[in-house]
């Protein structure tokens, strides 16, 4: 279902200056971080497991909204959050996805609602005063696939839901749409997964000696559940924080960081999915 009329797709990719694909009424633009090499506990993080920004436009009754994540390395931060507030855009969150990363990587979160051609143009702002950055101070770029030993059906079995295998990573994405989420400030636009609500988890490594990083959406009464099932598998918390503003119902997001034997991995991620089904049926606070 649309909240208004379609996107001009063209007149925003012109704006931003990056082809993007269209999934229903939802135009999203993505630009993976090819260009830094990012290492986690000797796991190089590949664009498809994390390091990927992007911006997702959706059209409301009256105006367009914008709601995005721009991966950052610490050098890029200042202009990066000058140049959103200056093109107009919410900061809605800077926060880490990952500890122990070398070199340390950042993502800040973006919102904003207005005319397409200023969202574009906002985008492009962004991007701009990051690539200076990194032309006047390169770094090694990451690797374009990393090797893959997983039983790619095996792990589908456990968390129930298909994955996506892309430059050796497997990753599967969760909406919500059993608790939709409306933004109160954008004419009561509907966020979708497309636009970032959603849970994900992505796999690399071998079946024997495999990572797994995420990220859980989570009505509040959900937080704590969910993080005891983590800790008790030994999957770390890295990360509660927001991602959006003037959502309603409100929702926190929680990353996280394991390694081990991949189906023990996808266990403990299965039984904190089972449990967060738990908590929303003890409680109807949020039901229609």
């Amino acid at each position: 279902m649309t909240d208004g009329t379609m996107l001009d797709q063209k007149n925003l990719e012109a704006a931003a200056g990056i082809a993007g694909t269209m999934t229903g009424d939802v135009l999203k633009m993505s630009v993976p971080r090819s260009d830094v090499k990012v290492t986690v506990d000797g796991f190089e993080i590949v664009p498809f497991m994390g390091l990927t920004t992007w911006a997702a436009f959706r059209k409301g009754t009256e105006q367009t909204t914008v709601m995005g994540d721009i991966v950052l390395m610490e050098d890029e931060v200042g202009v990066a959050v000058s140049a959103a507030i200056e093109g107009g855009f919410y900061v809605t969150a800077l926060h880490n996805h990952f500890i122990r990363a070398q070199p340390e990587v950042l993502f800040m979160h973006i919102e904003a609602t207005a005319d397409e051609a200023t969202l574009g143009q906002g985008v492009r702002k962004i991007l701009d005063a990051v690539e200076t950055v990194r032309q006047a101070r390169p770094v090694n770029p990451a690797i374009k696939e990393v090797p893959n030993q997983l039983d790619t059906r095996q792990l589908e079995d456990i968390i129930g839901a298909p994955g996506e295998l892309k430059d050796g990573v497997f990753k599967f994405t969760l909406g919500r749409p059993e608790v939709p989420v409306r933004c109160s400030r954008c004419g009561g636009l509907e966020i979708n997964s497309v636009m970032g609500y959603n849970t994900w988890a992505a796999f690399q490594g071998t079946e024997e000696r495999a990572a797994v990083c995420g990220d859980f959406a989570m009505l509040e009464l959900e937080v704590a559940p969910i993080i005891r099932e983590l800790r008790a598998g030994g999957i770390e918390v890295v990360a509660v924080h927001n991602h959006m503003f003037f959502e309603e119902p409100r929702i926190i997001f929680l990353h996280y960081w394991g390694i081990g034997k991949a189906t023990d991995l996808a266990t403990i991620l299965g039984r904190a999915l089972a449990t967060q089904k738990q908590v929303q049926s003890d409680d109807a606070c949020c039901s229609p």
